[in-house]
């Protein structure tokens, strides 16, 4: 988080209470302009996803990040058997 573009900015990443869509549609523009351009883009993201984090993290907002939770994974980890044939 040291190294992210949006360090100092939150007024960008956090909705005010209130908030009409108009005025978030604009605030996550300014936001994924920052994000686009970040060294950390993609931890930022992974992290924001893991923790169930709210806001604008990775240049995701809060729908984005439930819909990629919904996705099904592409590559999957597959338990590695141990030795020996599977019947």
């Amino acid at each position: 988080m040291a190294d992210a573009a949006c360090k100092g900015q939150t007024s960008h990443f956090f909705a005010p209470h209130g908030e009409q869509a108009d005025a978030r549609e604009h605030r996550e523009a300014i936001a994924r302009s920052i994000c686009v351009a970040c060294p950390v883009l993609l931890s930022c993201r992974e992290y924001a996803r893991r923790h169930r984090e709210q806001g604008y993290w990775g240049a995701e907002n809060d729908e984005q990040r439930m819909e990629a939770r919904r996705r099904p994974q592409r590559y999957r980890l597959v338990p590695a058997t141990s030795g020996g044939s599977q019947s």
